[in-house]
């Protein structure tokens, strides 16, 4: 039988591929293992640099996305990499316990892993129908951030009522299952090409990408503090500074959370499809920075939390709905180069998030809660008003003379 062209994809199905991405590195290395590492004594900063340098090969995927380009279906990759991280993630919530550099190097190689179900995840969405590129990022990254939410808050609940073994199955379980939807996803094979082929393909079309004006305002753009939510990285460790209870916690950075993370990735994928993507983004990280300021300026109440997260968990999504949006419009159809490209703008993106981590890291440490929630928010508000006035000023134009040109 005739294989279909990806772009017959449904955007929904890009829902159900994303949730091992979500749930390995959104809801186990931060949410999970800072909720157990916070029962233990550890504090909040060094929570923070065990998450950020646990996640530092989230900045650099692209190395090993050529991989992904040149092996095996991108389907295939997205099933066995969800298998090794979902073992990485077994053994790491076993080892929470124990040292933290024993910790730290786990979650650091099963974030390389992870990678690999982003970056062939992210040459599938390149295929899709430009048409709907806005919606299919939305579904992919409502199924990233609903499912690192409501699985992290549902571990965290877990945490709390069975034994580590049992949760690390449970999680790896949680991790390996959904990829299995893979197998659903139709996409071209590789053409049969000579290796030598496949690389020089592979490289004209990856020069293709850094020689682009539209990548370097791209890029501009990802690698700005602009709606990253790096609050989402600590949540769960900050609850108790708002005297909220465990239960609480789970609730809000999980089930609730995750379904207002999730509600505003559709809602934004969607706005994506019907306004320029440059302006939108920068607006929406801009919304984020305002609803942070809740969490900075509130009592400290559990209401506080949970009205605050829920706010700042919705413009989240928002933000990253139009993340995924930008690099799709960034990287434009490609074909051979299509995973390393995204991976290289994913990995641009996520740089952020580190030293956004880390920064809010400090402002725990130097003014608690408070003095994170204002980081966040001052660093995130002013690269918004940047970008924003770069998008009106500049972007437009910039880009129209370069396809003039």
């Amino acid at each position: 039988m005739p294989v279909s062209p990806p772009k017959d994809n449904p955007p929904w199905l890009f829902g159900l591929v994303s949730i091992p991405w979500g749930i390995s590195t959104s809801g186990v290395t931060s949410l999970l293992v800072p909720y157990i590492l916070r029962k233990h004594g550890v504090s909040v900063d060094r929570i923070a640099e065990v998450v950020a340098v646990g996640s530092m090969p989230l900045m650099c995927s692209f190395f090993a996305a050529p991989i992904v380009d040149l092996g095996l279906p991108r389907k295939i990759w997205v099933v066995l990499a969800a298998c090794i991280s979902g073992f990485l993630a077994w053994a790491g919530i076993v080892m929470s316990s124990g040292p933290l550099p024993a910790l730290t190097a786990i979650l650091f190689t099963a974030t390389v892993a992870q990678t690999l179900i982003n970056s062939a995840n992210g040459g599938l969405l390149a295929a899709v129908n430009p048409a709907v590129r806005g919606r299919a990022a939305g579904f992919y990254t409502a199924g990233n951030l609903g499912a690192g939410a409501l699985g992290g808050g549902g571990l965290i609940w877990l945490a709390d009522h069975v034994s580590l073994f049992e949760l690390a199955l449970l999680t790896a379980l949680f991790i390996i299952g959904p990829a299995l939807a893979a197998f659903w996803i139709q996409e071209l094979p590789h053409p049969t090409q000579p290796i030598r082929s496949q690389f020089r393909a592979l490289f004209d079309d990856f020069k293709d990408v850094l020689s682009s004006r539209r990548t370097w305002l791209g890029l501009v753009f990802l690698l700005s503090p602009v709606g990253i939510g790096a609050v989402s990285n600590l949540v769960s460790s900050i609850g108790p500074d708002y005297h909220a209870s465990g239960n609480q916690i789970a609730w809000v950075s999980g089930a609730f959370g995750g379904g207002m993370l999730a509600l505003g990735a559709l809602v934004g994928g969607w706005i994506c499809d019907r306004a320029d993507r440059w302006t939108v983004y920068a607006v929406l990280g801009l919304v984020m920075s305002v609803c942070g300021l809740w969490l900075y300026l509130g009592p400290a109440s559990p209401f506080t939390f949970a009205a605050g997260y829920s706010a700042y968990a919705f413009s989240s999504g928002l933000t990253n709905g139009a993340y995924v949006a930008l690099i799709l419009e960034i990287l434009g159809g490609r074909a051979r180069g299509a995973s390393t490209g995204y991976a290289l703008m994913s990995s641009s993106g996520n740089v952020p998030n580190i030293y956004m981590t880390w920064l809010d890291g400090m402002g725990y440490r130097h003014g608690g809660a408070r003095g994170l929630m204002a980081t966040d928010a001052a660093i995130g508000g002013v690269a918004g008003l940047i970008l924003l006035w770069i998008s009106r000023q500049y972007a437009q134009r910039w880009l129209k003379n370069a396809q003039e040109g």
